[in-house]
Formats: structure tokens, sequence, C-alpha cells
């Protein structure tokens, strides 16, 4: 069954190098795991709260354990000190689906 993991990061745009490093690594590890980003969004305004980060992305994932690969493999956390100067706020949450709200 797919897993949906929405993604909410801030880029740091000063730290360039650091982003293309990091997505030159993982986009190789999402592929091989069979995952495939969906969706981006740019968060325009907030109109309630703080705002949570500049993008939001939903990935689609082909089970838990595709998730677990990616994030639990030595090959990514060897890159997490450089993906932590690739942004400024990076939250990742794995989703479920809900019945409408009626």
């Amino acid at each position: 069954m797919s897993v949906k993991v929405i993604a909410l990061v801030t880029i740091n745009e000063d730290e360039p190098m650091a982003l293309a490093s990091y997505l030159a690594v993982t986009g190789p590890l999402l592929e091989a795991v069979g995952g495939k980003i969906i969706q981006r969004f740019t968060v325009q305004e907030t109109v309630v709260g703080n705002k949570p980060a500049q993008h939001v992305m939903i990935v689609d994932y082909p089970n838990r354990q595709a998730v677990d690969a990616v994030f639990g493999s030595q090959i990514y956390q060897d890159i997490v000190p450089i993906r932590d100067r690739a942004f400024l706020t990076y939250d990742v949450s794995v989703v479920s689906m809900e019945v409408d709200v009626a």
C-alpha cells in the first residue's frame, strides 16, 4: 500500500552548493525505492499562525518500508550535516488519507 509523506522545507539561500549536493544524493535514493515527488507547493501566505515553511512537497512511496529504507540508510545518514546546511526548515511526516470531514 502506498504511503504519502509531506515535507515542509525552507531552503537556505546562502548554501546553494549544500542544496545541490543534497539533491544529488537524495534523488537517486528516492528513485531506487520507487518514490516520487507528486506535488510541490510554495507557501504564499499564512492566514492563521506561523508560516510552517517556504515549500511543501508531497512524496509518494510504494510502502512504509521504502520510507524507512531512504531515511534509515547509511547514505542518507551521511548527508544529514549537508541537509542541515541546505535547509533552514526541514520537517518530514508520514500522513494518512482521511475521510472527508463534512
